[in-house]
């Protein structure tokens, strides 16, 4: 086995215990606003989605956590078009790509990807919970889109051993009714080796590198370059419990788990950044095996 730890991009959460796939029930009984129904196409299951104006105070998060939320969407929307201009091309499948992408508003607390227009949602397991009763303690979050966007989210499915996690939008602040959400679909079959890549994710703020408390000046959303350096041979790609058997070399830092890794050739997803090799500094991810059989499992496609 590799002598590498699996490390979350996010400080003070470099470990993790593997667990078995759940299912959570939320005890975040918060009152919210309007709400409407909206049809998930993968299971045709009348899903509810909270409408919050934007502004408004948003449902479980406490006053540090809902100024940290103001904080990166200020940003991230004063750099979303630097974000545009920072994509490899500008093909309309690597702009869908930056749309998909979210980050947690949490404190450095991961990435992840929107998989379907109807509000599912893809990260590690890892971002959710270290640990079952994390998870379980805790199964909601408010993520951000690139345009600052901000949504509500319900785990629905945590995987430990496959380092997956299925997240629900179960509310939007948004002045419209608008609910179909920009997505990515996995490749229809696993990239060739040495095939070029993007991760887009977020990169901590704070520099874990440096002996003396020092912050870094990354912005909430970073996208990298990098090629697909393949699996770690002999490894079950359904096992990524210790670390990614996905193999990359895309940038990343402290807060990227969950980052989708997209396929510059048509703009579909091929893994999950998950971890590094602290030996080798090779970048790991959740292969698009485990991807699909997830999904396969967990939402029919």
């Amino acid at each position: 086995m590799l002598q590498s730890t699996r490390r979350l991009r996010s400080a003070g959460k470099v470990e993790f215990d593997a667990g078995e796939t759940s299912t959570p029930s939320s005890n975040d009984s918060t009152p919210e606003p309007a709400v409407l129904a909206v049809a998930q196409p993968a299971t045709t299951v009348l899903q509810v989605v909270t409408v919050v104006k934007p502004g408004a105070r948003l449902p479980g998060l406490e006053a540090p956590d809902l100024a940290l939320l103001r904080k990166k969407q200020r940003r991230l929307k004063a750099q979303a078009a630097d974000r545009v201009s920072s994509l490899p091309n500008n093909s309309p499948e690597m702009r869908n790509a930056l749309e998909a992408s979210l980050i947690f508003a949490q404190h450095e607390a991961g990435s992840a990807v929107c998989i379907d227009a109807a509000g599912w949602v893809l990260t590690c397991a890892h971002c959710i919970g270290e640990t079952e009763e994390e998870y379980r303690e805790s199964p909601t979050r408010w993520l951000l889109f690139y345009t600052g966007l901000a949504v509500r989210v319900e785990c629905r499915v945590w995987d430990a051993i496959r380092d997956l996690a299925l997240l629900k939008i179960i509310a939007v602040e948004s002045a419209g009714t608008a609910l179909r959400f920009p997505f990515l679909r996995p490749s229809t079959r696993p990239p060739v080796l040495r095939a070029p890549i993007v991760c887009i994710g977020q990169p901590g703020q704070d520099d874990l590198e440096s002996t003396s408390a020092r912050r870094t000046n990354y912005p909430f959303l970073e996208i990298s370059e990098g090629k697909f350096r393949g699996m770690i041979p002999g490894a079950d790609p359904q096992n990524n419990s210790e670390i990614g058997t996905l193999k990359h070399d895309a940038w990343t830092y402290w807060g990227h788990s969950g980052a989708p890794l997209i396929l510059v050739a048509d703009g579909t997803l091929i893994g999950l950044h998950s971890s590094w090799d602290d030996q080798t500094a090779m970048r790991h991810g959740v292969p698009h095996e485990a991807i699909v059989a997830f999904l396969k499992i967990n939402l029919n496609v």
